[in-house]
């Protein structure tokens, strides 16, 4: 959800149902915006990132990609931004009682082409 200063809601985005089912049999774990202008999401259980856009239309948000991220149960991240020419991904370990940072490709991150129908002209489509 975005708020403005008086912490009234603006907009409001839904998460992928692809990604509810990797967060099972627990929730999301932690979310924040990168650098890139994406928002990366954790589990509890996956040592895995995921990269979400904001839609062009509609309320759910657009699976980018997937990032491993080894020895991470995803419990809470964050994107360390004092260097901006080098942004750090911080993420915890909590079993392993450890932080990890880590270097993202944010530079290889495509988005993919829309799906569904595209515009070609008046009375022109094509899916």
């Amino acid at each position: 959800m975005k708020l403005n200063d008086k912490f009234e809601p603006l907009a409001s985005w839904t998460i992928p149902k692809q990604i509810l089912d990797r967060f099972k049999p627990m929730s999301n774990s932690g979310g924040s915006w990168g650098p890139d202008g994406r928002l990366w999401l954790t589990g509890h259980d996956l040592g895995e990132a995921y990269v979400m856009e904001l839609p062009v239309a509609g309320s759910e948000l657009r699976w980018i990609a997937t990032v491993q991220l080894p020895d991470v149960q995803g419990q809470g991240i964050a994107w360390d931004r004092s260097d901006p020419r080098h942004p750090t991904f911080w993420a915890i370990s909590r079993p392993n009682r450890q932080v990890h940072t880590f270097s993202m490709p944010l530079n290889s991150l495509q988005t993919p082409a829309a799906k569904g129908w595209q515009v070609l002209g008046p009375g022109n489509f094509r899916k």
